[in-house]
């Protein structure tokens, strides 16, 4: 187990360095990008079965839910994500997020709100959106989106 979580953080931590590192070229689509404000983040992926947009629209932090959080927080954060080719499964299960210490913490759907992020499969021009949010201490993170087979597909960091 610990070597798994080892494996997640080191490859996440690849990813969120080689994003912050490398800008990649414009993408060329028929379809305008719709403005995303200033405070929401991007970043490109692809699976196996198609490619997309991650993004982090907004991010806070709560103390209350269905269930009062363990850690003394949520961190609830909106995403929406966009298929540009192929097919894109979501489910609020994918995504996970580590701390500075490197841990791991596991969606908390009793954080999440009215607006969870829901489940299911996008095509090529469609987006979906929603909330996922984790019990977690308050501190800087890096959310991580997995495919069905919990394979790390991007990262991107959440600032405090």
């Amino acid at each position: 187990m610990i070597f798994v979580v080892v494996a997640v953080v080191t490859i996440a931590s690849f990813v969120a360095h080689f994003a912050d590192t490398h800008i990649s070229a414009p993408i060329i689509s028929k379809q305008p990008i719709p403005h995303v404000s200033a405070q929401g983040d991007r970043i490109e992926f692809a699976t196996n079965q198609g490619s997309g947009q991650l993004i982090l629209l907004r991010h806070s932090w709560v103390a209350y839910g269905q269930a009062p959080p363990t850690s003394g927080s949520y961190l609830r954060v909106e995403v929406e994500l966009i298929c540009d080719t192929g097919f894109v499964d979501y489910d609020p299960y994918n995504f996970q997020v580590f701390d500075q210490t490197g841990r791991l913490f596991e969606t908390a759907i009793e954080g999440a709100g009215d607006s969870m992020l829901e489940t299911g499969t996008l095509h090529p021009g469609e987006r979906v959106r929603g909330t996922i949010a984790f019990d977690m201490p308050r501190s800087e993170a890096t959310l991580l989106m997995s495919d069905d087979s919990n394979q790390t597909v991007t990262a991107l960091k959440v600032p405090d």
